[in-house]
């Protein structure tokens, strides 16, 4: 198995997109950016057990 190291930068991303969200209700008084968001079962199929 090959091992693919992505450093920091998903975490970058994540700290990106967090920020975004905190600061777009000042600006346009909404969460646009976050309408292609993963719903709640997508992100819980990421983590469940795989059979």
């Amino acid at each position: 198995m090959a091992r693919v190291s992505l450093g920091s930068g998903v975490a970058q991303a994540a700290y990106t997109a967090a920020r975004r969200a905190a600061l777009e209700p000042q600006g346009t008084g909404g969460y646009i950016s976050l309408q292609h968001a993963l719903g709640y079962p997508v992100l819980n199929g990421l983590f469940a057990e795989a059979r």
